[in-house]
């Protein structure tokens, strides 16, 4: 057989998808990517053998709490702050127009992820001024980069960071433009089983954050909706569906659920059935699967969230129309009883008692009481009506959130900006809008201590400190003492 020519040769090795349903290398087999993957593999030099979960905690990008802290630890008053998110502009834009340009002609792998962490890490951190010129300025290019040349012919690593750099990009500049420019990308890396699966994982969730943050349209809503249904059944386009892709599917599921009326989640009318309630046998199928923690989790979210439009339908739980008077019913909420679904969520309920109350070996202590927290707050969601409350601290106050669809909100921006979370709350006006917050207010002072007082005051070396310690030391040396005093018979001491 002819030998290859060089070019054709050089065509096949590019890490893209083409107009095929599977995205197969050159040698035929399909893209690998270890599941545990996330963006360490960005800064390893050993590849892809690196470990993280399938929810990503991705410390190695360099963005920790600390970096929250040290944003708000910027001393001064509204001048000196207004100063430091310029000077966190112009590092954004010295970055952004330094390395942009010169993406497309960059021939190093390692050298291209550590760009796309780069811009992650800025546009999370950095990006403090609204409107977002900067962003703004620079989004073609951006798009161009992380969804023609990282998607199209990066490595399986690089194709997770662009969906990265999109997913944040959709919190910071997410409108209809940006939705055109990338969806059909995303949903195409999405159905592609040949992709690796951490891509096909950030592909998703970086399309949900997009509707999520910057489209107000049902019928888009609906359609990525009806992609995470795909991706929720045991098989997906003639392949069994991994774990990972699943239990993301249900966090965007919830997440877009959230955005709808409680009619279409957990209602029936004479029209339709609530989407919620088709996916209950779906709902007890994921909590089966003893060998995905992530998976049970998202599913029993889910399901919480379901039955929390089911109480705030009101009477009747479906179209709100029942045989009790207004009196019998005034302060009723919505119930399952009496419905078609009854039976299934006592089963769903049980499903999720016995995963709070889980013991045995074959789980580890830390897994189990993991475990044991996570699906409490579930059940009693299922049981008792009790919506957790989440506290998220700031310098200025805090922000609390009783609702669990802001909850559910909360942790998947949280996941998707990281280190970025508080920042980006504190600046970021679609995010305000959504929490229902004044980052204003957050931000401020709110008369706590200056650096100086807290060294002298509340520091370890702080006078208060010092007497504290020391009347602990006395209290110590006394008790001993009392321990150690014995006397004789005659009374005196030995």
């Amino acid at each position: 057989m002819a030998r290859k020519g060089r070019s054709s040769r050089r065509r096949g090795n590019r890490g893209g998808d083409s107009d095929d349903e599977d995205n197969l290398s050159a040698n035929g087999a399909a893209d690998y990517l270890s599941e545990n993957h996330t963006i360490d593999g960005l800064l390893s030099n050993s590849g892809d053998n690196t470990t993280l979960g399938s929810i990503p905690d991705d410390s190695s990008w360099g963005i920790h709490d600390d970096d929250d802290e040290a944003y708000q630890k910027k001393a001064g008053g509204d001048g000196d702050h207004r100063q430091s998110l310029e000077a966190n502009e112009q590092r954004l834009a010295d970055l952004l127009g330094s390395t942009v340009p010169e993406f497309a002609s960059e021939k190093r792998s390692s050298k291209r992820e550590a760009v796309l962490k780069a811009w992650f890490r800025a546009l999370t951190l950095y990006a403090t001024l609204p409107p977002y010129d900067t962003v703004e300025e620079w989004r073609d290019e951006l798009v161009k980069a992380c969804g023609s040349y990282a998607l199209l012919r990066g490595s399986p690593a690089e194709q997770y960071a662009g969906c990265r750099v999109l997913e944040a990009m959709a919190v910071l500049v997410g409108d209809h433009g940006l939705y055109e420019a990338v969806s059909k990308r995303l949903v195409r890396v999405v159905q592609a089983t040949g992709r690796a699966v951490p891509v096909r994982v950030s592909a998703l969730r970086a399309l949900g954050m997009l509707v999520f943050c910057g489209i107000d349209d049902e019928v888009v809503t609906e359609s990525v909706l009806d992609l995470c249904e795909a991706a929720l059944a045991a098989e997906y386009r003639g392949q069994a569906t991994p774990p990972a892709l699943r239990a993301c599917a249900w966090r965007v599921w919830t997440l877009l659920a959230t955005t709808v009326h409680e009619l279409y989640v957990a209602g029936t009318d004479h029209e339709s059935t609530g989407r919620g309630l088709l996916l209950l046998p779906v709902v007890a199928e994921c909590l089966e699967q003893a060998g995905d923690h992530s998976l049970r989790e998202a599913a029993g979210q889910a399901m919480a969230y379901i039955h929390d439009c089911r109480l705030r339908l009101g009477p009747g739980g479906d179209d709100g129309e029942t045989g009790k008077s207004a009196s019998q019913t005034k302060y009723e909420l919505g119930s399952w009883e009496g419905s078609e679904w009854e039976d299934q969520v006592d089963e769903i309920g049980q499903t999720i008692y016995e995963l709070a109350h889980a013991s045995g070996h074959h789980v580890s202590k830390k897994g189990k009481k993991e475990q044991r927290k996570v699906f409490r707050d579930y059940l009693g969601m299922l049981h008792d009506n009790e919506t957790p409350e989440v506290v998220v601290q700031f310098r200025g106050g805090s922000l609390e959130l009783s609702t669990f669809g802001e909850i559910c909100a909360l942790e998947f921006v949280r996941r998707c900006l990281q280190g970025g979370f508080q920042v980006q709350l504190l600046t970021n006006p679609t995010l305000q809008a959504v929490f229902g917050c004044d980052g204003t207010a957050l931000g401020s002072s709110g008369g706590g201590y200056s650096q100086l007082e807290k060294r002298l005051l509340l520091s370890k070396t702080s006078e208060a400190s010092k007497i504290k310690d020391l009347d602990r030391h006395k209290g110590r040396k006394k008790r001993q003492n009392v321990k150690n005093h014995f006397l004789t018979a005659d009374g005196d001491d030995i």
